[in-house]
């Protein structure tokens, strides 16, 4: 174990986080891009009602990935400090605490849709002309949920060791297989949503028989026996309490989602709803890169931070700072200039292109600040600083974007709904910012107490 962690302690920091960033980001890509490609399929072979089903799916599936983050960053933050301070015995009672608890959320969410999915839809906000599709495509995905829980809090552990590739590796075969099949069972089988949802049924579990095997084969230095699932309730606190930042972030985005749909529902229909989720899938892949540096740079801090060298610390902040804002520039950049050609690629509705490209544009404003948003945010988690953390997730979901969702469209209409996005990634910025530069005085003071 202490072999396959030094590195995070003595290799230089830009090729560090190069190689940690790299095959995260990758998978993250592939990760968005297959997430894309069902859209397009889905667009292309059902239509917008098709596009629109999606939308409202997502909350629910957006949750439980919610819980799936949360142990997987919490757990994640606590193995890489324990890996850089020695203590190798929390290290493996993390992961156990981690596995389980992903894995129980992702059978108790599968269970509760199952029972639920009807009068869930609609609460989502399925209109009748809607919930047909969202329901054949829901009802199928509900099987894929634990797996999917298991694989992403596995993901998580296996960066927090140094082993991004074993994570790049576990998105890409699960990417590859998805895109595969979706147009086998969507086209070819004529069986439509329910097509597109088997297809990523058969690509979770493609994930999770692969990280579990990476685990269970001993390839790993945290390894998977039934003993170490057992839960220690005082790493289980901790997790929630570092994770809950995460888990905030992603439950907020589920409840913005529904206000959000409901808002496109009332103003402008069916068709603003499956503007909404084009928006959506495509913005995934501007800003998985950003959550791929992220989750290279975690552990790097956590392992620095633990082991005291708050000058590795600093540095990897800074370069990640850097990478993470000009990626977020390039997304910016291309959401303003080619808005048309992106929805072209989902649907040839053209009233569904206009009005995409139009609110693209809008939701996309300041973009080139949200890459500080992400860096600043995984800073405190890695820190184990939930509280820091959990302001952060917490400011642009819930105290920013739900009320401006709710108020702008008072007076702007549906351009209302689109005008919230950006406002509050503005104002959430300056939120990071402040609470930035309070972290890295402290980290400066105790660097110079270290000299």
């Amino acid at each position: 174990m202490k072999d396959s962690t030094r590195h995070l302690g003595t290799e230089r920091i830009g090729r560090l986080l190069f190689s940690l960033s790299l095959p995260s980001a990758i998978g993250m890509i592939v990760m968005a891009s297959y997430n894309i490609v069902d859209a397009i399929f889905i667009g292309r072979g059902v239509g917008p009602l098709g596009l629109a089903a999606v939308v409202i799916s997502f909350p629910l599936h957006l949750f439980t990935g919610a819980l799936s983050i949360m142990a997987g960053v919490g757990g994640s933050s606590i193995i890489s400090r324990s890996l850089g301070s020695g203590d190798y015995e929390k290290a493996q009672a993390a992961f156990g605490t981690t596995i389980f608890f992903a894995t129980a959320a992702g059978l108790a969410m599968a269970t509760l849709g199952g029972l639920f999915l009807s009068p869930l839809l609609e609460l989502l906000g399925a209109t009748p002309e809607i919930l047909p599709h969202a329901r054949a495509y829901l009802s199928v995905l509900l099987f894929g949920m634990p797996f999917h829980t298991f694989a992403m809090a596995g993901n998580h552990m296996a960066r927090a060791e140094g082993r991004a590739r074993i994570a790049m590796i576990t998105m890409l075969i699960s990417a590859i297989t998805n895109v595969i099949l979706d147009p086998v069972f969507i086209f070819g089988l004529g069986w439509g949503m329910r097509g597109a949802a088997m297809a990523t049924v058969i690509s979770q579990l493609v994930m999770f028989t692969w990280i579990f095997g990476y685990y269970y084969t001993g390839r790993s230095s945290l390894r998977f026996t039934l003993s170490c699932l057992r839960p220690r309730l005082a790493i289980l606190r901790e997790i929630v309490g570092i994770g809950a930042s995460e888990f905030v972030r992603m439950s907020a985005g589920s409840i913005s989602i529904i206000l959000i749909n409901s808002a496109l529902v009332r103003l402008g229909g069916n068709t603003s709803v499956a503007v909404y989720g084009v928006i959506n899938r495509s913005m995934s892949f501007f800003f998985m890169p950003l959550m791929g540096i992220a989750q290279g740079f975690q552990p790097i801090l956590g392992f620095n931070y633990g082991a005291g060298n708050m000058q590795r610390a600093r540095q990897a902040i800074r370069l990640a700072i850097i990478t993470a804002t000009s990626f977020a520039f390039l997304g910016f950049l291309v959401t303003k200039l080619f808005p048309v050609a992106i929805f072209s690629f989902f649907s040839e509705d053209e009233n569904l292109i206009a009005e995409g490209a139009k609110a693209m544009r809008v939701i996309t404003a300041v973009y080139f600040l949200v890459g500080f948003q992400i860096i600043g945010s995984a800073m405190f988690q890695a820190l184990g600083k939930a509280h820091a953390a959990f302001i952060l997730s917490l400011s642009r979901q819930v105290l920013l974007l739900l009320p401006l969702v709710l108020l702008l469209p008072r007076y702007f209409g549906i351009s209302g709904v689109w005008i919230a996005f950006p406002a509050a990634d503005g104002l959430s910025f300056f939120l990071t910012l402040y609470l930035f530069i309070r972290e890295i005085r402290i980290l400066n003071s105790r660097e110079d107490e270290s000299l």
